[in-house]
């Protein structure tokens, strides 16, 4: 799930709750499959293979079909930076996108080399975060088309539920100043993709997309 930098300080609360956080998302991770697709140090993304749930087709005329594989994009939650005491500020938000960036362009080469990904063809799923006018710029310049799916059924709605108390509580143990002073009413979740094709073509060898 996509919830979203080398870090100086603390930044990783220590108390009870947050060991038990810790310890379900390890557990979690190994149920899951999720991988680590690069061990670049300044990579903050995972990988899971999963499948879709959903007939989408993608801006680019990708159609990704119910039941098919994708590349379920995860945050590395112990490398996404942290935000500063005095909030989020440009040099925050610069050093995001630098890392994002640097991501993606590690994805697009697993996509490449790693026989798990060499046949996916898009990557996606459903990410929870304050989705802010900024962070919607930040995320359509990176190539990621965002969708608002509203739930369809019970499941739908306890899964939006669940997935937004989980990830206030992994904020609040790998970030705690990202959650100071807000609740859940500020999280909703929305569906993210992209599509192999688009990845390649930014973040591959010769691709557009550069870090700077």
């Amino acid at each position: 799930m996509l919830q979203c930098f080398p870090v100086t300080g603390k930044r990783q609360s220590s108390d009870w709750l947050s060991r038990m956080v810790v310890a379900i998302d390890r557990t979690m991770r190994r149920r899951l499959d999720i991988w680590e697709f690069s061990d670049d140090p300044d990579c903050i993304l995972r990988v899971a293979l999963i499948r879709s749930r959903w007939e989408v087709t993608l801006n680019d005329g990708t159609v990704i079909h119910r039941g098919e594989t994708i590349g379920m994009i995860h945050a590395w939650n112990e490398r996404v930076p942290p935000i500063p005491p005095t909030g989020a500020d440009m040099a925050w938000a610069r050093e995001l996108r630098r890392r994002l960036i640097r991501s993606l362009q590690l994805l697009a080469q697993a996509a490449r080399e790693d026989p798990r990904l060499q046949a996916i063809r898009g990557f996606g799923g459903a990410g929870v975060l304050h989705f802010s006018p900024a962070i919607l710029r930040l995320l359509e310049r990176l190539g990621l088309e965002i969708y608002e799916l509203p739930p369809q059924s019970i499941r739908d709605r306890i899964e939006e539920q669940v997935s937004r108390v989980w990830t206030w509580l992994m904020r609040r143990t790998f970030n705690p100043p990202s959650v100071e002073g807000r609740g859940l009413e500020v999280l909703s979740r929305r569906f993210y993709w992209l599509s192999r094709e688009k990845l390649l073509q930014m973040y591959g060898d010769g691709g557009e997309h550069h870090d700077g």
